[in-house]
């Protein structure tokens, strides 16, 4: 799996969020500062996680980022999916696709699919325990 860099970014931004989180309010300027991202970017990758309901945004004076959630409740298979989508390497092997292992047409003679279920679990398991 190769991620993108804004999903790294968007892990960076997160974990600087999560050092700060019991202070309140970050600016979007103050995160790419010390995380040395392009400020631009950091501005799209917090649009993305507040979307994504991962932060809160608050415009104004006082205003900046903060976690929705506490620090750890928030583990690295959402923020990996809200950017790169399904981590599945197959669709027949993704749960939230359950319907398509069913139209395919060689899933019940197909000798790939126990492999590559065994390792997006292995995966999924191993991500979803980091916050």
């Amino acid at each position: 799996m190769k991620l993108s860099s804004k999903t790294e970014y968007a892990i960076l931004a997160l974990l600087e969020l999560g050092q700060r989180y019991e202070k309140g309010f970050v600016l979007s300027r103050d995160i790419a500062s010390v995380r040395a991202i392009p400020e631009s970017f950091v501005e799209r990758i917090l649009l993305t996680l507040k979307n994504g309901g991962v932060i809160v945004s608050v415009r104004g004076a006082k205003g900046g980022h903060c976690l929705a959630r506490d620090p750890g409740e928030i583990c690295v298979r959402e923020v990996i999916e809200l950017f790169e989508g399904s981590l599945a390497p197959i669709d027949c092997v993704n749960e939230r696709i359950s319907s398509l292992s069913a139209s395919c047409s060689i899933a019940d003679a197909c000798v790939l699919k126990d492999l590559w279920k065994k390792m997006y679990d292995a995966m999924l398991a191993s991500i979803e325990n980091i916050t």
